[in-house]
């Protein structure tokens, strides 16, 4: 469980990271409603909150980690974060062709 949580952590990195260069580079648009309004804010604070709320999420499913639940949770984030990283690597391969 360690491992999987360590890579939803580099894996969402990746996504605040991917997320803020598509944005800034007006190759897409925020489609979560409140990340969207704090990025009117800028790059700098939506990524202080994405960043935060995951680590929050990833202290939480690491305190309960004997849980089956929180494992199942622990899956379940590292397979949308998975997706949502191929999904970027799509839209960045598309936009360069």
């Amino acid at each position: 469980m360690k491992a999987a949580l360590i890579l939803v952590l580099v894996l969402n990195v990746l996504d605040a990271t991917l997320t803020s260069f598509v944005i800034t580079n007006a190759m897409a648009v925020e489609m979560n409603p409140l990340m969207g309004a704090l990025l009117d804010y800028g790059v700098v604070p939506f990524v202080i909150v994405k960043l935060g709320i995951i680590i929050l999420s990833i202290a939480i499913l690491w305190k309960y980690r004997y849980n089956k639940l929180a494992r199942i949770g622990t899956n379940v984030c590292l397979l949308v974060y998975l997706l949502l990283v191929c999904y970027f690597g799509y839209v960045l391969l598309e936009v360069n062709t």
